[in-house]
């Protein structure tokens, strides 16, 4: 009796818990299917935000590529201008040498004409005088004179001494001819040279005259390209305001797109290269600008102090050296979250990891832009990746970079403190919606900036 009420009670549980069972499921499969379908929607609309990012707008990313396209050609032209203009250069310098050395061959020539016209004066002289003593000898049969006189003399030394004044003579007159054999091979070397120095200085003249003519290309060449880098450098402007409009004039949704891909630079071979040399070659020309304010600013405290311990000495008060100032950190060139960090990271429109050489800061067109700390402003320009970008040098080669501005605030040269406004937020460059590309470098060598900006 008690084996038959279990087992009546397990069926009845059974069969009790069984629809129970088939409810529960049907609950769980239907959260299933909505939750793929979820998925579903979040899925295509992820990849249709992958679209927006890769497409943002196709004027946009055209206007972009133009403005890539138009840096490329100005980068070629600045650099074949530079090349234009150091060969102007070594060609004018080139020119200079020739005038130079046409100068000092004429003066030579010169020269060379009054020694020869020396020479021939000479050589006439000597001529003349050794034909008054032919025709002297002539004149007075010499032979016979030569021979009379000899048999006239008195005695043996009589005799020895016209003999001997009778060999003086006849040696003088070969000492005339030699001379007169000397004189001409002495002009003929001279013409010479003379021919060859005129000959030479013939050949710089022409080569002068082609060079002044290739001289004269070469400006003309340069100045067409400035001409045309110019018109580049207008129409890069133009396609900024371009893009600016364009990117106020986006929807709301659009320009939240914009804006969350802002910076779309990548670590660029050509470009790191690029700013690698101008911040050393800035740097460089700071550092010897520093030095010798430094020296002439040691040179003025040297004579201050100089003044100040003659006076104490007078006076017997004793002066106490001022106490250096502490050297100050890096702050936060401007407020606002940062967008996309340094290093490896997912490129907002391509989708694959590239290397980002800065830190972004989310900001609003206009914002003001500070300097990280004091320093030297040594470079305001603008790039077609950067935008209106400048660098500030730190000392102890190390610089910052305020990239993407929509205008400067501070100059080349200009001494800047720590806190001062430079720039402000804009989107110029390789860039979609209003934000900071803010960089620390180390002798041209991008840093972390996290590890300087805490």
């Amino acid at each position: 009796m008690k084996k038959k009420i279990t087992m009546f009670l397990v069926t009845t549980l059974l069969t009790a818990s069984v629809p129970v069972f088939a409810v529960n499921t049907g609950d769980i499969k239907d959260q299933v299917n909505d939750n793929n379908e979820k998925i579903d929607v979040l899925e295509q609309e992820k990849s249709d935000l992958q679209k927006n990012k890769k497409v943002i707008n196709s004027e946009l990313n055209s206007i972009l590529e133009e403005i890539k396209n138009t840096s490329n050609s100005i980068t070629n032209l600045s650099s074949s201008i530079q090349s234009k203009e150091e060969n102007i250069r070594i060609k004018t310098d080139e020119i200079a040498e020739m005038i130079l050395k046409i100068q000092e061959i004429e003066a030579d020539i010169v020269v060379q004409k009054e020694r020869i016209s020396e020479q021939e004066e000479e050589l006439r002289k000597q001529e003349e005088l050794l034909a008054s003593r032919v025709r002297a000898a002539y004149k007075s049969n010499s032979v016979n004179n030569i021979i009379f006189t000899l048999i006239e003399s008195t005695s043996i030394v009589d005799f020895t001494e016209r003999l001997s004044f009778i060999e003086r003579m006849v040696s003088k007159d070969h000492e005339i001819m030699e001379l007169i054999d000397s004189i001409i091979s002495t002009l003929e070397v001279e013409r010479e040279k003379l021919e060859a120095s005129q000959n030479a200085a013939s050949e710089i003249k022409l080569s002068l005259e082609q060079d002044r003519v290739t001289l004269e290309d070469e400006k003309s060449s340069l100045e067409r390209q400035k001409a045309t880098l110019e018109r580049e450098l207008d129409n890069q402007k133009s396609l900024e305001v371009e893009k600016k409009a364009l990117l106020d004039g986006l929807s709301a949704e659009e320009r939240r797109i914009a804006n969350d891909i802002g910076d779309i630079m990548e670590e660029n071979a050509a470009l790191e290269a690029e700013i690698q040399k101008l911040i050393r070659e800035a740097q460089e020309t700071a550092r010897r600008e520093e030095e010798a304010r430094r020296a002439a600013e040691e040179a003025r405290r040297a004579a201050e102090e100089a003044k100040k311990q003659e006076e104490s000495q007078n006076s017997g008060s004793v002066s106490v050296p001022e106490a250096p100032k502490p050297s100050t950190g890096y702050i936060r060139p401007v407020n606002g979250r940062i967008t996309s960090p340094y290093g490896y990271r997912v490129h907002p429109v391509y989708g694959d990891r590239r290397f980002h050489t800065g830190v972004d800061y989310a900001a609003g067109y206009g914002v003001p832009v500070v300097s990280t700390k004091s320093g030297t402003v040594i470079l305001a320009k603008y790039h077609a990746s950067y935008g209106n970008y400048m660098i500030v040098d730190h000392g102890d080669g190390v610089a910052s970079l305020y990239a993407h501005l929509s205008g400067f605030a501070a100059s080349y040269g200009q001494k800047v403190s720590q806190g001062q406004t430079i720039g402000y937020i804009g989107s110029t460059g390789t860039s979609t919606g209003p934000h900071l590309h803010f960089e620390i470098r180390v002798n041209g060598v991008h840093r972390n900036p996290s590890d300087y900006v805490k």
